[in-house]
């Protein structure tokens, strides 16, 4: 991953609590945190005096969020241009991305930018396809494939409940999910390509976000009009600017785009189908994915966690396919 993007929270969790006259002190796991939210350990030691301090992923939580879903007796009917029904009642939401074409990347003078978003390009997509309306969430996932493939949601405080996104999901899970999806009868899944899903995002647009160039704050946290659309930037998107409570957020929560797409900016980032390179010089032009391979998939669309600039439009980045973090989503495309 780019150094660039790397940004680094310790996180210390306590093999157990040790009280004040416990003579013997406790080992302390040290992990860290990546801007995926990918967590590694790194050592085991032995303090030399008896921690005080509660684990914590970040400065600004002054306690520990409930990971206690909301009840909800029944399930309301989801609604979109295609309706697809999962196993236990479950429902998929998509929407018709009509054929078009539009230029992909962001211009050198667009503020937050970064290199990797050129050159610019014109990009046709000569072809219809169906998009999902949200990222695959929590019931979605259990309902095409019955259990998580490592980490359980229930576990961690990053949000839980049917309609929160899926996460610790790698490109390689999203694999098996389509392998298990296209086994239902209900049509042809995959992940979208890099292009469509900036097509899809921008829904006709080319400024910063789909809602507009938001110039009017700062690029990391703040909130402030949305330039185009009416409202702010906090009334189309979850960043770091209204993560609180922590963790994810349900889908749909947020204004969608013209196209009828929710959270295309943060929430989760969203694995595409392609190889991630880090320009654009030999990409497709057809909307197809670029499967020139590297060491890395692509990832589209920000999160919850991080800054408004890292949820812009144009800004891309690749993750490896096996890596599974509490920022790492994904929605996907039906093939009409």
């Amino acid at each position: 991953m780019r150094t660039t993007f790397l940004l680094l929270s310790m996180l210390l969790v306590l093999s157990m609590v040790s009280q004040a006259q416990t003579p013997t002190p406790m080992p302390v796991t040290f992990w860290v945190m990546d801007y995926y939210g990918n967590v590694y350990r790194l050592q085991d030691s032995m303090p030399t005096h008896t921690p005080t301090l509660a684990p914590t992923l970040s400065p600004t939580m002054t306690s520990t969020p409930s990971n206690t879903p909301s009840p909800t007796p029944t399930r309301t009917p989801l609604t979109g241009d295609l309706v697809i029904d999962l196993p236990g009642g479950v429902q998929m939401a998509f929407m018709c991305i009509p054929a078009g074409s539009f230029t992909m990347g962001s211009p050198s003078g667009e503020s937050g930018r970064d290199s990797n978003e050129g050159p610019v390009h014109q990009v046709n997509i000569g072809y219809d396809f169906y998009m999902g309306k949200t990222e695959v969430t929590q019931a979605q996932w259990l309902a095409v494939m019955g259990s998580w493939p490592n980490r359980d949601p229930a576990d961690y405080f990053f949000g839980l409940g049917d309609n929160h996104p899926a996460y610790f999901i790698s490109w390689n899970d999203c694999q098996n999910f389509i392998t298990e999806i296209n086994k239902l009868g209900q049509g042809t899944f995959r992940l979208p390509s890099e292009a469509e899903w900036e097509y899809a995002c921008r829904a006709g647009t080319s400024t910063r976000f789909f809602f507009g160039d938001s110039l009017e704050c700062d690029n990391s946290c703040e909130d402030c009009a949305a330039g185009v659309l009416s409202g702010n930037r906090t009334d189309y998107m979850w960043y770091c600017g209204n993560k609180s409570p922590y963790g994810s957020k349900p889908v749909g929560g947020k204004l969608p785009n013209a196209f009828g797409l929710y959270d295309m900016h943060g929430n989760v980032w969203e694995w595409c189908q392609d190889y991630y390179h880090d320009s654009y010089d030999g990409a497709p032009a057809d909307g197809s994915a670029w499967e020139s391979p590297s060491a890395r998939r692509v990832i589209r669309g920000g999160s919850w966690y991080y800054d408004a600039r890292l949820c812009r439009s144009a800004l891309r980045d690749g993750n490896l396919p096996a890596s599974r973090g509490n920022l790492l989503g994904f929605r996907v495309v039906r093939t009409p």
